[in-house]
């Protein structure tokens, strides 16, 4: 996203809870837009802060395998899965 972009973001499990952190990364640090623990889902629109990578963590604190479905719009150039 660049600077001022604009994107709409939503997510949901299949079942059982995540904890999640939507951030971007800063030459100071970490700007988290929002975090969570033991949700479910999450949605909502990020202003980006700055130019560069914006993304989710999530971590899955059970023992079920959950798959997270996440859907995106807006302002951006693409999308990439980094592991």
């Amino acid at each position: 996203l660049r600077q001022g972009a604009r994107a709409t973001v939503s997510w949901t499990t299949d079942r059982g809870v995540v904890n999640f952190d939507l951030h971007t990364d800063l030459p100071e640090g970490a700007h988290s837009y929002r975090k969570g623990k033991g949700a479910a889902s999450d949605e909502g629109e990020l202003v980006a802060v700055s130019d560069g990578l914006h993304g989710w963590f999530w971590r899955n604190r059970t023992t079920e395998v959950v798959t997270i479905t996440l859907r995106t719009g807006g302002d951006y150039q693409e999308v990439k899965e980094l592991k």
